[in-house]
């Protein structure tokens, strides 16, 4: 029987790399956090997904984009990578591991680690991730 050993896994610590592709310990650290995809109510195995830049990595500006860190990563299969980039869903994350996710009708849904739940919110602005100003 082989043994391996893993480093432990600080959830609060904030990992970031330069680059697109995040590091093996960053990869680990957001599959572990998120668990499964985070989008409402889909529970494949985060280990089986994409991981998403939140806001978007610019590869032309590195230094202008999403950074490729702990907080701008989340777990996303296929399927809802694909709706996040081409169907005009938009999501934030307000925590580690919390995000709330704008349908394109401006619905709000909240996805933390005790499952999926609609806010009861629509935006007025139908597409937008954030309400209007007050």
């Amino acid at each position: 029987m082989a043994v391996v050993v893993k480093p432990v896994i600080d959830l609060r610590e904030r990992l970031e790399c330069r680059g697109y592709e995040p590091t093996d310990k960053i990869r680990e650290h957001v599959i572990v956090r998120d668990g499964t995809c985070v989008f409402p109510w889909c529970g494949r195995n985060a280990r089986r997904c994409d991981l998403d830049h939140i806001v978007a990595y610019d590869h032309d500006h590195p230094d202008e984009g999403g950074p490729t860190s702990t907080d701008n990563l989340a777990a996303l299969c296929r399927r809802h990578h694909r709706l996040k980039t081409y169907g005009r869903w938009h999501y934030e994350m307000t925590e580690p591991g919390v995000f709330t996710w704008t349908s394109p009708l401006g619905v709000t849904y909240l996805r933390d680690h005790t499952g999926s739940r609609g806010t009861g919110r629509t935006w007025s602005e139908p597409g937008t991730a954030h309400p209007p100003d007050s």
